[in-house]
Parts: C-alpha cells; structure tokens; sequence
C-alpha cells in the first residue's frame, strides 16, 4: 500500500474504476469501458473496500449495486473527481490562451502616437504568433466601457488596478511645438519671451477627459502672451497635432507622445520648456489582463520608457 492510500487517499485509477462499476452496475462493462479487464477492476474496488475497511458493491449474478457505505463514498469520489476535471479544464484553458490575442484599450491619440510606433516591439515580447488588438476609443480611455474585453488599459486614471498590476510609462510633461516652417516664418517672436506671443495661433482640443494639462497649464508656468492668444479647435488631439504638422499654429505636446516627431525633425520645441505635474501615464490590467502572462509582458514592454 503507497502513503498516499495509507492516509485515505486512493489511487486515481481505482476512483475511476469504482466510479465506472457504481455508474454501470457491472464490473465487465465497467472493464470494457476503461479500456482493461475484469479482474483489474476486481482488483481495485477489492483493495478500495479493504483500504476503507467497509464493503462497497453487493454482488449477484447479473452484477453489482452499491451498498449504503457505496452510495455515501460515491457522493464524495464524484465531487473529487468533477473538481479534478474542472481544475484541468481551468489549466487547458489558460494553456489555450496563451497563443490568443492580445486586446490593448486606450484612447485613439495615444494608438496612434504611443501604440503604432511601439507594434513591433510588442510583437517581440510576446511572440511572433500573438496577435494584437488595439481597442481605440475616439473619448478617451476614461470613457472606456468597463466591460469591454481588453487585457491592458493605458491610461491617466489609475483606477482600481493594484500596484502589482500597473507600470507607470511617464511623467505628464507637457510643452510647445510648431514645425519647423512655422517656427522660421515666427522665428523673430519666438526667439522672445512667451509674453510676446500673443499673435501666434494657438492649436487645442474641444474634449478634455483625456488629459488635465491645458494651454493655461503651462502659460501658468512659462508666462502667459500678454494679448489674449488666438485659439483654434480641434475635435481630437491628432487633428491638433496634424495641424501643427502642417504648419498651421503651435500645439501643446505631451513629450512621451510627440518627442519622435521632433527627433525626425518633423516638429521644433519652443522656448518655455516642459512643465511637469504629478500625474504619470501608465499600463494597467485589466480583471481580464491580470491571469493572462501575455498581458503582463505587455506592462514589461510598456514600461521600459518611450
């Protein structure tokens, strides 16, 4: 007898071979069904009976029922059974959803400024095989349905996600950017301090739930235009941003969203600097995200700087 019967706890092949006698009544059919013979089962509901010290089956010439002591330990051995096969199904299914895709919410500026460019990097962690879907809402991460299937949220708002299952990404720093024709067609009042702009167009955004940091964020720090500035609005932050591309007017740039565009030479940074506050740009799982370890690297990837 092994310890592990020794402390009540029978061998899974006889838990199976009794389940099957209990179910079929018969300890041929149960043989036939389990793929072995009649003894074997003989065998092993003799030593589940001497093991338990009580007898289990009556048996007669046209098979077997249970006895009282049988139907009280077929109650327990099918539980233990059902719980083994759902705890297998549970560790099939996460096997399963390793090669699955990967959802990514966030809001549709920060796909198109802080996702695409970082596509290939993700594939790289999580395997040439995973497939990546970006969830972009046109309103703002904080607007994101609660029930919507993502793994991953990036985002402002903390929210509820524990500290183990966020990584912060960057500082909110936020400054002024024009392209490079706009900046030498202004070069003269933009070499002056920021007090002296108040002719320049300023570009902006209608929404503000994705972002706190506005023009009189940083006119607060670097100096405000002493004319009322000229503000031009935009439904989105990529439609401000498109239009700063094109030389239109000077836009408020996040540096962890924008600072690729002026590494290209596609935008200049203006005088005034960065000014910072205390909120950080972050990934965090989602309840969906947290058991999956795709999603986790994607918190690893995110959160290796910009």
């Amino acid at each position: 007898m092994t310890d592990r019967e020794q402390d009540g706890v029978p061998s899974t092949s006889i838990l199976i071979a009794f389940e099957s006698a209990a179910r079929l009544g018969n300890f041929s059919y149960a043989a036939r069904e389990l793929g072995t013979s009649q003894s074997a089962v003989s065998r092993h509901i003799a030593s589940l009976e001497k093991q338990l010290s009580a007898r289990l089956f009556e048996r007669s010439r046209t098979g077997v029922s249970l006895t009282a002591a049988g139907l009280l330990y077929r109650k327990a051995v099918l539980v233990g059974l059902g719980a083994l096969r759902a705890g297998a199904a549970e560790v099939s299914a996460l096997s399963d959803e390793e090669p699955s895709e990967v959802v990514v919410a966030c809001s549709e500026e920060v796909s198109h400024l802080f996702v695409t460019p970082r596509i290939e990097a993700l594939r790289e962690a999580l395997g040439p095989g995973t497939p990546i879907r970006v969830f972009a809402h046109p309103h703002g991460s904080a607007t994101i349905p609660p029930n919507t299937e993502a793994d991953v949220l990036l985002t402002w708002n903390e929210g509820t996600a524990a500290p183990e299952d966020r990584a912060a990404i960057a500082a909110e720093a936020v400054g002024a950017f024009c392209s490079p024709g706009y900046a030498a067609l202004h070069a003269e009042v933009l070499a002056g301090p920021v007090t002296g702009w108040g002719g320049l167009t300023f570009l902006c955004t209608t929404g503000s739930e994705e972002h706190r940091a506005s023009w009189e964020t940083w006119f607060a720090a670097a100096g405000r235009p002493a004319s009322e500035p000229r503000y031009v609005l935009h439904d989105s932050y990529t439609h401000a941003l498109d239009a700063a591309l094109a030389g239109r007017g000077v836009v408020l740039g996040w540096r962890h969203l924008v600072w690729r565009y002026v590494e290209s030479g596609l935008l200049a940074a203006l005088s005034g600097g960065f000014v910072e506050t205390s909120r950080r740009f972050h990934a965090a799982l989602t309840p969906r995200g947290r058991n999956r370890p795709l999603a986790r690297r994607c918190l690893t990837c995110f959160g290796g700087g910009s």
